[in-house]
């Protein structure tokens, strides 16, 4: 059996849906079961991973596990699964880490990476099997600017020229399954990217073509940018990537617009574009 945590989200419900459609019986792991929509067929079972006491219950049974978690707490969290994980004889973890790990330069160095790199050392110093995947940004943040969109066809966003290798979830997905479901992926670390570089302007531009309509970009601070990230995380999650943000934005750096192999050698195919992404999603915008 299959053990998918975040199933309710963005990566971890694709993860889920690609698992159940092949036929593989798979458990959810989710804190609230009653507010799930998940497939008939998915086991389902409360936990949290930061109550370790949840968690033997939750990996009864299971062999492998997908395991991401978001936050300040990711190191904590990831290593109370990687703890429980041993007791219970999975033989792999598939852990979504992030690109920013691999800024290993100190001055460059920020919370979000290091709360990445303690969380994959919690892996790799276990008995475990494992494979990390470390994906750069997500296509996904540009369905933060559909209401804008929607209402004065405008995006705000507080990066406007920075070129960024975005990557488009389901590829993250689609590496995630191939990894737990085929052989020759323990001890990898696959490094995801889209296979071009755009900034955040040549995105808006792109998804105005696609979408047949002029849109118009204009910069926030990031200080309006912690204001919304705040309304939705923990305010130590809001520091850490406004400050990942500060850093990038301010040393220069181009590591984030840099095209990484990870998907074609875990698929044997590129990425998607963000064009294709944006076809694809078209209607989440209108």
């Amino acid at each position: 059996m299959y053990l998918v945590t975040g199933a309710t989200g963005n990566i971890g419900g694709k993860v889920l849906d690609r698992l159940h459609a092949a036929g593989h019986k798979v458990r959810a792991l989710t804190r609230d079961p009653g507010r799930a929509r998940l497939p008939a067929g998915v086991d389902v079972v409360a936990a949290d991973l930061g109550d370790p006491a949840t968690l033997p219950a939750a990996l009864d049974g299971v062999r492998k596990v997908f395991l991401m978690s978001l936050g300040h707490n990711k190191a904590t969290h990831d290593g109370n699964l990687v703890a429980a994980a041993e007791q219970a004889g999975v033989t792999q973890v598939v852990q979504l880490s992030t690109l920013g790990v691999e800024e290993v330069d100190e001055e460059h160095d920020t919370p979000l990476g290091r709360w990445h790199r303690q969380a994959e050392q919690a892996l790799t110093g276990s008995s475990l099997g494992w494979t990390i995947l470390r994906p750069n940004g997500f296509m996904t943040h540009a369905l933060g600017w559909a209401p804008g969109i929607r209402d004065a066809s405008v995006v705000r966003s507080p990066i406007a020229d920075l070129p960024e290798a975005l990557v488009a979830p389901e590829d993250i997905a689609d590496v995630a399954v191939r990894a737990l479901t085929s052989d020759g992926h323990e001890g990898a670390v696959y490094s995801l990217t889209g296979p071009e570089a755009l900034t955040t302007r040549e995105q808006v531009a792109v998804l105005g073509e696609v979408l047949g309509r002029e849109l118009r970009f204009e910069q926030m601070t990031l200080e309006e940018h912690h204001a919304v990230l705040a309304a939705r995380y923990s305010a130590q999650t809001a520091d850490g990537v406004v400050k990942a943000l500060r850093t990038v934005l301010e040393s220069g750096d181009d590591f984030r617009g840099r095209v990484f192999p990870g998907i074609p050698q875990a698929l044997g195919r590129p990425g998607r574009t963000f064009r294709q992404w944006a076809t694809e999603n078209a209607a989440a915008f209108a």
